[in-house]
């Protein structure tokens, strides 16, 4: 990919020039800006337009090879003496800057030798570049989905309200959804249907797509609403239009739309007379619909559940006059749950059965292999959701394909994710955000185009983690191995084959079945990543010479792989060690994220070497460790600027002076044994944490009493928004403290974070931003509490409070309490639970919905 292979080589240079001042003299300073001012012409030219191949190919050929030599120089002058340091690295620039001059005099020739540039093709008189990016995902595939309605019945009325009822002005309705999730079947079951027929006066159904012509799409509203001329111009045929519309109420169509420019030429012919018309999108991108239309909520057609999807494909394969044979629905239902509820997947698994005979053998054999048979019709499924891919802009593109290192149905957390392309070098620096913010603008856009899935969230709403649709997965690997981006070795595919055969830049092994050889090849000089999610075949870390990303999840060492230390490249590092983790991965400077497993009971120990890591941001070990910042670091006033997430610090090293040294932290996750502790320094070691002026989560968990002990003069960082406390055994008369914190969103106290019979909230104490509470594993019996106390609280979860009598009723009475979820609590709190949701109820009130799940005694 040329677009990611630029941004990562401008990164490296800018990094060159940051971190290793004094290997730069003027010479090198001015070669490397050189470098810079070529690559960020290629980085505008690539976002500012469709490029050809041809453009590609030699962009992407001559930055790879440079960022490939320059990288292998850095790591060769690792090893030399520091006089000879400077004329190594000006030798290996020099030519390399009149490759990439030339490569951009080759590209601006070729861009301005023709007035017809790179797929866009200027209109005149209009002033509008149509989009020729491929076909249009009509034309792709055959399959008929214009009957299929299973799923679709509440959307269905939803629409038919919409068209039918206010207001009077016209009204946008767009329709969004992934590619085959039935957006198309739904505006047509609509635009059919008899009622919408007679209601609307002017009838047009346009097929947008990413290949249009705007005369095209004016012809094609022409001949819905007049006999005239083909003949007449552009701006006659809008004339034409806008006249035989107005005063009319007329129902409009787009179907697969794609851009905004499409949207604002074609909207102009369309007047508004306040007499009830109507315009349906149909599109993949949020963006679309929300430019159409700011204020019109978008439908959003979500996938089907089981029983939908077994509906839909009972009735594909058997029609309306038969059913299916009972000894075949489980097996039905199972095949059904594998296409995981998209439309198109269930359409052409069903086409499969209907030409094979209904027999349990044969239809078992198809529940073992639902993917395979979709992979045969790759043609249809992909060539639909292919246009999803091929439209995305370049900067999205990598991150798009990254999501197929994860195996399939993973929980993919976003923040990791993210992590994991900054360490890539994927995202580009912009002014006033931080590349973790670039990331997340990213990752949104990316959901916003219906390609990634949100798949869990957070208390308090926000999404935590994400997936892709199995369709969409194969989607990415196609592409990923066809651009050499990304080569995943399954646990179905054959291991004999070598690196060298693929030559892609980054790997990902689901199966422990692949063997040595195949790293037997000098492409392991170029490969960028490393994912080891089952197994490990040792390979010879030092020939992986450039390597950014390493990442080993189900494989432990037994001492620690020192051989890792000489890769100084790397920006995550992740493994799993019987041994300590050793002084020499100090020596990997670039590195970012540090996730350490320590297997055993033992507390590992962190190295004081590890404050030489300058650039290290997230730091995380699986067991509670010591980290202490060395006396001579405390003399100097060293502060780590870059670190923001420190998992999981001992109690006792939470001192005043490991934390004025990391000013910048966000995340803290801290366990303490309170037996080890005075109960003075307990309120020491609390009261340091609020020199946090950036934290925003903090999760303190201890063990080792079971009263409580902790005195309640402590102060809390007021940057706070998540807090989780588990075996603190506070005082109720303690949340006092944590009342004041301005900012906290959500609160979680698990397995008797608080300890007591009684919490009274007088009126004046409120937890004014509070969004989610859970109380879990508590002695509580009486709670007394009103509206005013939790102003924004949407959800509120008990767990196991077996002892508390009955749930405040006033908490009902906050307004934006959404749900209340009761799980395995004593009757009496779960029958208080009952009765606030009837008297809701009776007050109108809609918005809240009561969970009670095994409640007892």
């Amino acid at each position: 990919m040329a677009y990611v292979a630029v941004v990562s080589l401008i990164q490296t240079l800018k990094q060159l020039l940051q971190r290793q001042p004094h290997w730069i003299n003027a010479e090198t300073r001015k070669m490397v800006n050189c470098l810079l001012d070529n690559l960020e012409y290629f980085q505008n030219f690539l976002e500012g337009r469709k490029v050809d191949v041809l453009e590609i190919d030699r962009i992407r050929t001559a930055v790879n090879e440079a960022e490939d030599l320059i990288e292998l120089k850095i790591y060769e002058i690792k090893q030399l003496e520091q006089r000879t340091v400077r004329e190594a690295l000006r030798e290996t620039l020099a030519p390399l800057v009149v490759n990439i001059d030339a490569a951009r005099r080759k590209v601006m020739a070729s861009s301005f030798s023709t007035n017809e540039v790179c797929g866009y093709r200027e209109n005149q008189k209009l002033g509008i570049h149509p989009l020729k990016f491929g076909h249009s995902s009509r034309q792709v595939t055959n399959l008929n989905l214009e009957n299929v309605v299973v799923g679709l019945e509440e959307d269905f009325l939803e629409i038919m309200t919409r068209l039918t009822g206010p207001p009077y002005t016209r009204e946008i309705i767009p329709i969004l959804g992934m590619g085959g999730i039935g957006k198309t079947t739904l505006a047509r079951k609509a635009y059919d249907d008899p009622i919408i027929i007679n209601r609307f006066d002017v009838h047009v159904w346009l097929t947008i797509s990413q290949e249009y012509e705007i005369r095209d799409l004016l012809l094609s509203v022409v001949s819905c609403i007049s006999n005239e001329s083909k003949e007449y111009t552009e701006d006659k045929l809008m004339d034409i239009i806008r006249k035989k519309l107005m005063n009319k109420r007329y129902l409009v169509v787009m179907d697969d739309i794609w851009s905004n420019e499409v949207w604002d030429l074609m909207s102009r012919i369309f007047p508004d007379d306040n007499n009830g018309s109507r315009i349906i999108l149909t599109s993949r991108l949020k963006d679309v619909a929300m430019h159409a239309d700011p204020d019109c909520p978008p439908l959003n057609i979500r996938l089907l559940d089981v029983d939908e999807s077994w509906k839909l494909l009972a009735e594909k394969v058997f029609g309306g006059k038969h059913v299916c044979p009972p000894e075949l629905e489980d097996i039905g239902k199972q095949i059904a749950q594998k296409c995981q509820g998209l439309p198109l997947a269930l359409l052409v698994v069903a086409g499969h059965l209907s030409k094979i005979a209904t027999t349990q053998e044969r239809w078992k054999d198809v529940s073992k292999s639902v993917s395979k048979v979709v992979a045969n019709e790759s043609d249809k499924c992909l060539g639909v959701l292919g246009m999803s891919y091929k439209y995305l802009p370049n900067h999205l593109k990598p991150c798009f394909l990254y999501m197929g290192v994860f195996p399939e149905d993973s929980d993919v957390n976003i923040e990791r994710l993210i992590n994991l392309w900054v360490s890539e070098g994927f995202l580009r620096d912009e002014r006033f955000k931080c590349l973790e913010e670039v990331g997340r603008d990213y990752w949104e856009d990316l959901v916003s185009r219906n390609l990634i899935m949100v798949r869990k969230r957070r208390s308090n709403n926000e999404p935590r983690t994400c997936g892709v649709h199995d369709l969409v997965r194969d989607l990415i690997l196609r592409e990923a191995e066809k651009e050499k981006f990304l080569l995943v070795a399954r646990i179905h595919e054959a291991t004999n084959h070598s690196a060298k055969k693929f030559g892609a830049r980054r790997y990902s092994f689901h199966s422990s079945m692949h063997k040595a050889d195949f790293w037997v090849s000098s492409s392991n000089d170029l490969t960028r990543t490393l994912h080891f999610f089952r197994g490990l075949v040792l390979p010879q870390w030092s020939s992986f010479k450039l390597l950014r990303v390493l990442a080993i999840l189900e494989f432990t060492f037994q001492d620690f792989p020192l051989e890792i230390t000489k890769l100084v490249h790397l920006r995550h590092l992740e493994f799993n060690c019987r041994a300590d983790l050793h002084w020499l991965v100090s020596k990997l400077y670039n590195l970012q994220t540090l996730i350490f497993g320590c297997r055993g009971d033992k507390s590992p120990t962190i190295p004081a070497a590890i404050w030489e890591m300058k650039h290290l941001r997230h730091l995380e070990v699986s067991n509670t460790f010591s980290f202490q910042i060395p006396s001579i670091k405390v003399q100097a006033g060293f502060k780590q600027q870059n670190l923001e997430e420190l998992y999981c610090l001992c109690l006792s090293s939470a001192t005043s002076e490991l934390f004025s040294a990391i000013p910048n932290l966000k995340r803290l996750k801290i366990r303490g044994n309170w037996r080890e502790c005075e109960r003075e320094k307990i309120s020491r070691h609390l009261n340091n944490i609020s020199c946090l002026n950036k934290l925003e989560i903090l999760k303190l968990i201890c063990y080792g009493i079971n009263q409580p002990s902790i005195p309640s003069k402590y102060v809390l960082p007021t940057t706070l928004k998540r807090l989780t406390l588990k075996r603190t055994y506070l005082p109720w008369e303690d949340m006092a403290n944590i009342m004041m914190l301005p900012n906290l969103e959500v609160l979680k106290i698990k397995k008797y974070g608080f300890y007591g019979r009684v919490w009274r909230l007088k009126d004046e104490e409120k937890f004014n931003q509070l969004k989610f509470l859970r109380i879990s594993w508590t002695s509580l019996e009486h709670w007394e509490a009103s509206s005013v106390n939790f102003p924004n609280l949407q959800r509120l979860v008990l767990k196991r409070c077996i002892y508390l009598e009955e749930i405040p009723k006033d908490i009902g009475e906050i307004c934006t309490l959404e749900s209340l979820e009761l799980h395995d609590c004593s009757i009496s709190a779960a029958k208080s639970a009952k009765e606030i949701q009837e008297d809701q109820e009776s007050m109108g009130n809609e918005i809240l919905s009561v969970h009670i799940n095994n409640f007892q005694v």
